[in-house]
């Protein structure tokens, strides 16, 4: 037997599949909103992912460069560090030959004055040497007279000299 089904029934199954259908379609708008949501994710992602791969590169060559001006300012710190440990033997070696300087500048002092009393000293010794030989000269004109004594030698004189059997005065 046939099984009657009333209008009223059927119109309840006709609103409930138009419900239905109304959910499904609403559900495939709220999926396709979903993967449409999902694949803009996926793109920023994606986006995201290479811009931090391009950072990490970054990263790397700034760290490359971070590693080599650290290893600098270490060399520049040791060269400074040397350099203040250096300044005060620096300071020594200064007040050394500031005071050797003043030493020698005292012996060169002395010097000069023992070069000045030598160049006194041979002056005086050449103006006795002159002394000598005048009065060397002087002797010898008077041995040379002794003998004979009417013999005139007034034209003799120690800076003369005989040129030509005459007496001329040095050139």
């Amino acid at each position: 037997m046939e099984e009657h089904v009333t209008f009223f029934a059927v119109d309840e199954d006709a609103s409930f599949h138009a419900k239905f259908s109304d959910l499904a379609q609403d559900a495939g708008i709220g999926a396709l909103r979903s993967l449409v949501y999902m694949h803009s994710m996926e793109r920023k992602y994606d986006a995201l992912e290479k811009q931090l791969q391009e950072s990490m590169k970054d990263v790397e060559k700034y760290k490359h460069k971070a590693a080599a001006f650290k290893e600098r300012v270490e060399g520049l710190l040791q060269d400074k560090t040397k350099a203040k440990k250096a300044v005060p033997d620096l300071g020594k070696e200064k007040a050394s030959w500031t005071s050797e300087k003043g030493d020698f500048e005292k012996k060169v002092g002395d010097l000069e004055g023992e070069l000045a009393r030598t160049k006194e000293e041979v002056e005086n010794s050449k103006m006795a040497m002159v002394g000598q030989f005048e009065d060397g000269f002087e002797k010898a004109k008077y041995q040379v007279a002794f003998p004979f004594l009417e013999l005139d030698l007034s034209a003799l004189d120690s800076l003369k000299i005989v040129q030509d059997s005459e007496l001329i005065d040095e050139p």
